[in-house]
């Protein structure tokens, strides 16, 4: 959502040299979290009819596809080199111009479509939780 704010222009590169960094951390996690998704079969949960099982496997895809546009589209978007926790330096995928615009947008789209989504998410899990649905215990 902060592609959506009016930042200092130092705060706004400092927040996006670290939110790259961190987003090339997560992206690991991320892919096995993807992989195990796909190769799992979900635990049954009785308590849902077969109409919510399949809103919530819908759901779960369209986040998943979602945080996958925003990685891609992040890194896709950088028209500098960028400092990964001085670790090492990432150059940009693409000279800047009408692709690296193309792809920020879209990542300003995706992160919204995200927030939106994890909140959807949320309210999910809290009407199920008042119904005696008890998917938190469930996850643990």
């Amino acid at each position: 959502m902060l592609a959506f704010l009016v930042l200092p222009e130092a705060l706004e590169q400092w927040l996006g040299t670290f939110n790259v960094a961190l987003t090339l951390v997560f992206m690991p996690f991320f892919l096995l979290r993807l992989w195990l998704a796909l190769t799992r079969k979900k635990p049954p949960t009785p308590a849902l009819t077969t109409r919510q099982v399949r809103l919530a496997a819908y759901g779960h895809g369209l986040i998943y596809g979602t945080v996958l546009t925003v990685l891609v589209s992040g890194v896709s978007m950088m028209e500098r080199p960028v400092s990964v926790f001085a670790l090492l330096e990432l150059p940009p995928l693409f000279k800047a111009g009408a692709v690296t615009a193309a792809f920020s947008a879209l990542h300003h789209y995706a992160c919204a479509l995200l927030a939106l989504l994890v909140l959807g998410h949320i309210a999910a899990v809290i009407v199920h939780q008042r119904r005696g649905v008890r998917l938190m215990q469930k996850m643990l």
